[in-house]
């Protein structure tokens, strides 16, 4: 099963703050991506983890445009990886988590306040992290 790209974009509300939709959200999307099923690679810990560092870094060093939204083009890589290394025929989540990020990214960008917008998409992107190994641990 793929996640609907429609549900995907817009749930994550993060210009302003964080909502209880956004909550919502990251419990279940970060369940999704740890499901394991017949037709879908679950995204691994490892992808997480690997695009996870990366956020934790640039919140150590303070919002920078540039490095922020150069987080796109480094998940775009890590897709393509996976659908090359993956099994044919099988959805690669990976996928479904490039076009939430993507979608938050674009966000904050858009944002008139965007170091408190970026400081909400690490608390939200956060959120999905939990929520994934919740799920993963069932």
């Amino acid at each position: 099963m793929s996640w609907d790209k429609n549900k995907l974009i817009s749930k994550i509300e993060i210009q302003e703050k964080i909502t209880e939709t956004t909550v919502n959200f990251a419990e279940e999307f970060g369940g999704y991506l740890a499901q394991k099923e017949d037709t879908a690679e679950p995204l691994t810990t490892s992808q997480l983890r690997k695009f996870f560092g990366e956020v934790k870094r640039q919140q150590m060093i303070g919002y920078d445009e540039t490095e922020f939204v150069m987080l796109k083009p480094k998940l775009a890589y890590a897709v393509g990886r996976a659908k090359q290394n993956g099994r044919r025929g099988k959805v690669q989540k990976i996928e479904d988590f490039y076009y939430v990020m993507a979608d938050a990214i674009d966000k904050v960008e858009s944002s008139t306040d965007k170091p408190k917008a970026f400081k909400n998409f690490i608390t939200a992107f956060e959120a999905i992290v939990a929520y994934h190994k919740a799920e993963e641990k069932k």
